[in-house]
């Protein structure tokens, strides 16, 4: 069977959650796709999917094996592409959502694409929701979570790691945290979008521990939690991309720096799969990994030196999680 053909199966049924659906899409009979699924399982000595009577689901190797595959495939598109798109520039509005947080940063990179592609028009929309990209008509989302699983191509950008910090005022008050388990006693102001979370595990050579905040104030706002921290209101787990160089000046610090909140959060761009990407998306994928990278580094971490050139050519499929 033709590698890259079962390749394309293989991920339509993933993407469709079932056999019937994705045969529906690709104008094959049912009986094909299994068919190309259970060759392309055979082949590799994995199974990719489990079914039921009511619903199918990737197994671990296959949510590997749909990681890999998107590379692939997503590899062929770009080298098809690169030759067909080179008369066409990008044009046209581009529509983009991203976190309330990451304005800033996005504006930035967003300013410096419009100036080089004229022809292109932009429209920001700003939120920590998960927005849906094909109601909505979005061409590219920002989504910052651990990792991604879904229907959608997800290109990943940076790597920002989450540090508890607090203001000397607030230490002074109440005393320093010298370990995780000491964190609950304290006054915590926690982020409250896309949803509350008051658990965090930490990890420290190999070792894991789960402790549970408890939320003095919530709020969905960066500004806001950080501005809270500084004015001593009380300790906040803070993503990198939010500070603003309150590290290096002391106006906040970090606490329990031995132990490590884990998994770290991930930046990733994602875009409804589509064969032929308008030039305008691609072009504004390009301009973002070149702002921010591919996925290892974080830009905004005190400790980082000069940024990646980014490497292009990584995909993944992803639906906020």
């Amino acid at each position: 069977m033709d590698t890259l053909q079962t390749m394309k199966i293989f991920v339509r049924v993933a993407q469709r959650s079932g056999f019937a659906a994705a045969a529906r899409d690709l104008r094959m009979s049912a009986a094909a796709v299994t068919k190309h699924v259970a060759a392309l399982e055979a082949r590799i000595g994995a199974r990719l999917f489990d079914r039921t009577t009511r619903s199918v689901s990737l197994t671990e190797a296959g949510r590997v094996y749909l990681e890999r595959c998107m590379e692939c495939l997503q590899a062929f598109e770009d080298a098809d592409a690169s030759v067909s798109e080179l008369s066409n520039a990008p044009s046209g509005r581009l529509r983009v959502t991203a976190p309330i947080d990451l304005q800033r940063h996005v504006a930035r990179i967003l300013g410096r694409f419009l100036d080089a592609h004229p022809r292109v028009t932009a429209e920001l929309q700003l939120s920590n929701r998960p927005v849906d990209l094909v109601h909505e008509g979005i061409d590219v989302a920002l989504r910052i979570a651990p990792s991604l699983e879904g229907q959608f191509i997800a290109r990943p950008l940076a790597t920002t790691h989450v540090v508890v910090l607090a203001s000397p005022l607030y230490l002074a008050k109440h005393g320093r945290p010298r370990k995780p388990q000491d964190l609950p006693a304290h006054r915590a102001i926690l982020f409250s979008e896309p949803r509350p979370r008051a658990d965090w595990v930490f990890e420290r050579d190999g070792k894991q521990t789960r402790v549970e905040l408890t939320a003095t104030m919530l709020t969905n706002g960066g500004d806001a939690l950080r501005s809270a921290l500084v004015e001593g209101l009380g300790i906040g787990c803070c993503p990198s991309f939010v500070l603003d160089g309150e590290l290096e000046s002391g106006t906040l610090e970090q606490l329990v720096p031995e132990w490590t909140i884990v998994p770290p959060l991930r930046l990733f761009a994602i875009y409804p799969h589509r064969r032929f990407l308008p030039p305008k998306v691609r072009a504004f994928v390009d301009a973002l990994r070149d702002a921010f990278g591919d996925g290892t580094h974080d830009p905004w971490s005190p400790r980082s030196s000069a940024r990646p050139r980014a490497r292009r050519g990584t995909a993944a499929v992803g639906r906020a999680g």
